[in-house]
């Protein structure tokens, strides 16, 4: 529980610290204008699953997924950060061998603190994941499938690499907790759908 409070907290503090400064002082630095407001791009990574259950019925503990995210610059060294990414799924149900199809629409929101310095540009970052899920089952079946959508939070750290004036590749690791309370037990007796994840990755984004 204090650790869920301190992570409200401090994605509390990275979002809403853009918005504190600019109105506490509105004038930006000359060191501002000279950064790239803009940043849009696609990336590459490894989504690690948390939960068992998927995992023993899936068959995958790791899958690769392509995404695309972007930020705008605000004031001194915060950017305010958006990514999307889908995890897809199926296997064949054990009794009567049908396709369960599941797929995951992951779409965050954050904020960044960058340190410049030149050619690399670490970062930190915390913010809100907001996830719809899906599993489907097909053919003829009595077997209902199940939808729904999660809310959680996130946290990660990575670096810039400015490789030209307009171009810069990225790297990073992110922490995601997000669960859901279930109508239903698992198999394991459990009620909770853990969607939260572990997530390692590369960027190729423009600037400008």
């Amino acid at each position: 529980m204090k650790s869920r409070v301190t992570l409200c907290l401090l994605t509390a503090f990275l979002i809403l610290g853009p918005g504190m400064a600019a109105f506490a002082s509105p004038a930006a630095d000359e060191d501002e204008q000279v950064q790239p407001r803009f940043r849009v791009g696609f990336f590459w990574e490894g989504y690690q699953l948390n939960d068992k259950n998927l995992i023993n019925f899936y068959g995958h503990f790791q899958k690769n997924l392509p995404g695309f995210e972007a930020s705008v610059h605000t004031l001194y060294n915060f950017d305010v950060w958006a990514a999307y990414r889908a995890y897809t799924d199926e296997a064949k149900t054990s009794y009567y061998n049908l396709v369960d199809k599941f797929r995951l629409d992951m779409f965050s929101l954050g904020a960044l603190y960058r340190l410049s310095t030149g050619l690399l540009e670490p970062f930190i970052g915390a913010g809100f994941e907001f996830y719809s899920y899906s599993e489907k089952i097909e053919g003829e079946t009595d077997l209902q499938g199940t939808s729904g959508g999660a809310v959680g939070f996130h946290v990660q750290v990575g670096t810039y690499i400015n490789i030209t004036k307009f171009l810069a590749a990225k790297v990073y690791a992110r922490f995601n907790d997000v669960a859901k309370t279930l109508a239903g037990p698992h198999p394991d007796d459990t009620a909770r759908l853990d969607l939260g994840s572990k997530e390692f990755g590369l960027s190729l984004m423009a600037r400008f």
